[in-house]
């Protein structure tokens, strides 16, 4: 596919720039209205540029990504053999390299947490294709977290680019803080992750400080002030990335 072979030029930066600082990642006047499979088009061609011009990546090939119906089922690989198996939202299937996404779903998402959350959660996925070509093991909450610190890495790493700005951050951070659970980590511990990532706070994606943060043992005035406070960001000016990270500095390799 075209996309596989994507490589950032000029003009379609400028594009993507306007997109993202626009609509996607931002609230301010856009001169078009676009859809959500337009943003997760245009999410998707980012991402995957981002991973072929890495220079730890770029010798595999990227995920591919399959926006699927909200009533679709997938047979084999991921999905159940015989009855199919529904995905919700997204979903990553290592299996078959695919991340999987439901555009009515993904519109909620935006409804409730701005446009920017389709962002993250497509770069969420990305950070679980990571964890496949490094093959990383982790499970349960250290595994979701470690993808959400990811995600901040993707996004943090073309910041400049994208136009993200501070309320950007903040928007995601909230996404990250109110779709928390048992499974994925609590909303402090996923915020903590996705702003780590991004180069906000100091700790890593690597595995010993991911697996901290999912059992509680991480000891960071920073996390402490995100649970007491209940919000996406504690307050911290998550425009400042003080803790910039690389692919192999995230991850500790």
């Amino acid at each position: 596919m075209n996309y596989l072979k994507l490589r950032i030029s000029k003009a379609w930066l400028i594009a993507l720039a306007f997109l993202f600082s626009g609509l996607l990642l931002g609230d301010r006047p856009a001169a078009k209205a676009y859809t959500v499979d337009e943003v997760v088009d245009m999410t998707a061609q980012y991402l995957i540029a981002i991973w072929r011009d890495n220079k730890t990546l770029k010798t595999i090939y990227p995920p591919q990504i399959l926006p699927i119906s909200s009533n679709a089922k997938v047979y084999g690989a991921c999905g159940k053999l015989v009855t199919g198996e529904e995905v919700a939202g997204s979903s990553y299937c290592s299996s078959s390299h695919t991340i999987y996404l439901v555009p009515e779903q993904l519109e909620t998402l935006s409804r409730v947490f701005g446009p920017s959350a389709i962002a993250y959660a497509i770069a969420h996925e990305f950070g679980h294709a990571l964890q496949a070509v490094y093959r990383i093991k982790l499970s349960g909450p250290s595994r979701e977290l470690q993808a959400d610190c990811l995600a901040g890495f993707v996004i943090g790493s073309g910041s400049k680019q994208l136009g993200v700005t501070r309320e950007d951050v903040i928007n995601m951070g909230r996404a990250a803080y109110a779709i928390g659970d048992a499974s994925h980590g609590t909303g402090a511990q996923r915020s903590y992750a996705l702003l780590s990532g991004m180069g906000v706070f100091k700790s890593t994606c690597k595995e010993s400080d991911i697996t901290a943060l999912a059992n509680g043992t991480l000891r960071d005035p920073a996390l402490l002030k995100l649970s007491s406070t209940r919000s996406g960001n504690a307050g911290v000016d998550s425009s400042k990335t003080p803790y910039p990270k690389t692919l192999k500095t995230a991850l500790g390799i």
